[in-house]
């Protein structure tokens, strides 16, 4: 019966530890303090019971020989951390970590750069309609501008940008008439005049600065014909 009764035992405490250690598998682990680690973390370290900690992880010291040397490992091994303490060919004191093929120098210097924020926009109205005459200009109006922009410039978007720069020239004119309102043209002249070549004038695009997003108001007012000179 006693034999019985302790391998009943034995089979209970089997079980307990297997249910604990497949517990353990499937949950996260906090060193230091005995408050629950955050539930983002698989590792969560801390000295004490506060969010905030006094102390910090201390990285493996070793003595690296060069970016394509695995030394003092015996391969790269992808995701490996370590704090290298010498000065040799290409690597100096610092935090390294390994990418599989070579020690890349990270996290300290590694300052990222800040965002370039452009106030170059643009603003545009469609045109479509096709140059085939010796000479065109069409004109219009730019309404409701921010006092602080600045008009930069205009272009012609055409259909098709090789007929118009092997057979046509394109000028443009920008004057300011009032605050705020600023007249455009655009003149656009086929010196090898060719009825069989054409491209289609899609749109007007006017560029400008300004530090605000509002849009600008750019309208055709009309345009001109001209057959020959």
């Amino acid at each position: 019966m006693k034999m019985k009764t302790h391998k009943t035992t034995a089979l209970i405490l089997l079980l307990f530890l297997l249910m604990q250690v497949t517990t353990n598998l499937h949950t996260q682990v906090r060193l230091g303090g005995n408050i629950a680690p955050n539930p983002s973390a698989i590792l969560d370290l801390n000295a004490n019971d506060t969010a905030l900690g006094t102390r910090g992880l201390l990285l493996p010291r070793v003595a690296l020989v060069a970016t394509t040397d695995a030394s003092p490992m015996t391969m790269h091994i992808p995701g490996m951390l370590v704090f290298n303490t010498a000065t040799s060919n290409d690597v100096s004191p610092g935090v390294y970590y390994n990418d599989g093929e070579m020690w890349v120098r990270g996290i300290e210097g590694a300052v990222p750069a800040e965002p370039t924020t452009s106030t170059v926009r643009e603003v545009s109205i469609d045109i479509n309609e096709a140059i085939s005459l010796q000479s065109m200009r069409y004109h219009g109006e730019i309404t409701d501008l921010d006092p602080s922009a600045t008009i930069l410039g205009i272009r012609g978007e055409f259909s098709d940008p090789t007929v118009v720069h092997t057979s046509f020239t394109v000028t443009t004119l920008l004057s300011a008439t009032d605050l705020g309102r600023v007249t455009w043209s655009l003149h656009i002249q086929n010196f090898n005049f060719d009825p069989q070549i054409s491209s289609t004038l899609e749109r007007v695009v006017i560029i400008y600065d300004s530090p605000h997003k509002e849009t600008p108001k750019i309208s055709h007012l009309g345009s001109f014909a001209f057959v020959g000179w």
